[in-house]
């Protein structure tokens, strides 16, 4: 899937395209932070903070309770307080009306609605009358500003495994970072995996495998994951608003943080686990932290 390319502008200096993961492994590394500009056509800038389009960075900015925030991105801003310590465990505790659980899953619905239609109007801006002409010269302007970025070193960018975000679901797969919204593939094995932030928003995984992968911080909105084994998998501070978990095994799982806001919990085992306000889940817990 086609990502974004971003502008950076700092102190009237202008770096880049770089696509969405690069620039939140600048920020991860404290090489970029949040006060820098970005841009997708040199023109519109805002701070990456402004954006909400890096990981990390529209929580600290939306306060809840404003007008135009998107319901998905108020149930994080609450988890994030609870992960801070702001609220009593009482309050903390997710209680589940179906009612109102039916009313939240709709509202993230229609905001992953008008997200989409939001980025496939930018793609569409970014069409022109030359594709072939333009693709060439968006490779051309990538490959100077890499090399003049390197020349002058205003960025180092890091050394390590890459994501393989092309390679089949396997134990220990590496799809860190990896944009994987949409994905149906029931009976998933993948133990062990390295998922930190993927994007699995809307994925059909019914029956997956996934125990003791790692996806902290991940996006798993809206995702079919009914009777999947998920023991011990790392799912602190992730997104799962609007998933269903019927079924599903997550003994040992570390939630912590974790916004479940219209989550289905149905039958789901959490003996041992690590709930979204750090308790310890009692053996016999199914369907929420007693």
């Amino acid at each position: 899937m086609a990502q974004s390319l971003w502008y950076l502008r700092h102190n009237g200096r202008v770096l880049g395209p770089f696509p969405s993961p690069q620039i939140n492994e600048f920020l991860d590394s404290g090489d970029v932070t949040p006060d820098w500009e970005v841009s997708l056509n040199e023109t519109d800038w805002l701070t990456i903070a402004e954006s909400g389009q890096f990981d990390g960075m529209a929580d600290d900015q939306d306060a809840p309770g404003t007008k135009d925030v998107p319901a998905w991105r108020l149930e994080r801003q609450k988890a994030r307080q609870r992960w801070l310590g702001n609220e009593d465990l009482a309050d903390s505790a997710v209680i589940h009306d179906p009612a109102k659980d039916r009313q939240v899953r709709q509202a993230i619905g229609r905001d992953h609605l008008r997200t989409e239609a939001l980025l496939q109007a930018d793609k569409r801006k970014r069409v022109s009358m030359a594709p072939t002409l333009m693709g060439i010269l968006l490779l051309l302007i990538l490959g100077v500003g890499i090399w003049w970025g390197q020349h002058e070193q205003p960025i180092q960018t890091g050394i390590g495994a890459a994501a393989a975000c092309s390679t089949p679901a396997a134990d220990g797969v590496n799809w860190t970072h990896c944009d994987k919204r949409g994905l149906k593939l029931g009976g998933l094995r993948a133990r062990n995996a390295r998922m930190a932030k993927v994007r699995l928003d809307d994925a059909q995984l019914p029956g997956a495998d996934l125990s003791y992968a790692s996806l902290a911080g991940a996006s798993l909105r809206n995702a079919q994951l009914t009777g999947a084994r998920l023991v011990g998998v790392e799912l602190g501070n992730a997104d799962l608003s609007g998933a269903d978990l019927s079924g599903a095994d997550l003994r040992y799982a570390v939630l912590k943080g974790a916004a479940l806001a219209g989550t289905r919990l149905d039958g789901v085992l959490l003996d041992k686990a690590n709930w979204v306000d750090g308790r310890v889940c009692p053996e016999g817990s199914i369907g929420t932290c007693r």
